[in-house]
């Protein structure tokens, strides 16, 4: 499963929706859609394109998770994402996306320091295109430092191209993307508390709580409270120590684990 977030701003982390699609107010995986649909549902995100066809480029060793893609995206996807350039020179991973312009990057952590350099000269040369990182293993260390260095996702290699058809239509609306399996890593300990946080939290507490999992920018938080921003900063900060996270992204994660949600807004 792969999980999906809006970033509430062009900033990294800082204010990130859940990893979850929004749908109807509700949070939820990428759906297994068709590619059509996909297309149709994400079309419109922030920061985001027409999702006719989506162009895709690879910057990856050369080996079987690129030449996969390369082969079998495009019909995988039903015509929805195509592959329009690949190198396996970092150094050239620039040139290409100024001369193919793709609205999405897969870029190959395993050029090892040169995957990473690559990300950071794509991300200060062509911002305008989204960046997913792909990795055999990922950690929320790993998902820290590459969305420090521009990254707007990262996805595993053994995912197939049937399963990374809806990621990289999600990346091309301006959704940044992880895998399912690191949202336990991201709530961390926080979750063996989950059943007494609801309860333990005032209507207030879960009002503002609801708006950083919703990814509400302070001054919006601000705004709707009747409260000056630095105000509405250390009520964040304050909630985040009660839940026991480090910051927004663990908060909205851990919003999904505490079916908070799911719950009737008091």
């Amino acid at each position: 499963m792969t999980l999906l977030f809006q970033p509430a701003n062009d900033r990294g982390l800082q204010n990130p929706a859940p990893g979850l699609l929004k749908e109807q107010g509700r949070f939820r995986p990428i759906g297994q859609l068709h590619p059509a649909a996909r297309a149709r549902r994400l079309e419109g995100g922030r920061g985001g394109i027409e999702l006719d066809i989506v162009r895709l480029a690879l910057v990856d060793e050369g080996g079987p998770f690129g030449r996969d893609v390369e082969a079998l995206l495009d019909g995988a996807s039903g015509g929805a994402v195509t592959v329009v350039g690949r190198t396996g020179d970092h150094r050239a991973a620039v040139e290409l996306v100024r001369r193919r312009r793709p609205h999405v990057v897969l870029l190959d952590l395993a050029l090892g320091p040169a995957g990473m350099a690559a990300l950071r000269e794509l991300h200060r040369a062509t911002p305008v295109t989204r960046v997913v990182a792909v990795a055999d293993e990922a950690d929320v260390n790993l998902v820290s430092t590459t969305f420090r260095a521009g990254a707007h996702g990262v996805l595993l290699k053994s995912t197939s191209p049937e399963d990374l058809v809806a990621p990289v239509l999600a990346a091309a609306s301006g959704h940044c993307v992880l895998p399912g399996a690191l949202l336990p890593s991201l709530v961390g300990t926080a979750v063996a508390r989950r059943p007494e946080l609801l309860e333990s939290l005032t209507p207030e507490d879960r009002q503002l709580w609801r708006m950083v999992a919703d990814g509400v920018e302070t001054m919006q938080i601000a705004e709707t409270l009747f409260v000056s921003e630095r105000t509405a900063k250390r009520m964040v900060a304050l909630l985040l120590r009660r839940l026991g996270v480090a910051n927004r992204i663990q908060a909205a994660a851990l919003a999904g684990q505490a079916g908070l949600l799911d719950a009737v807004p008091s």
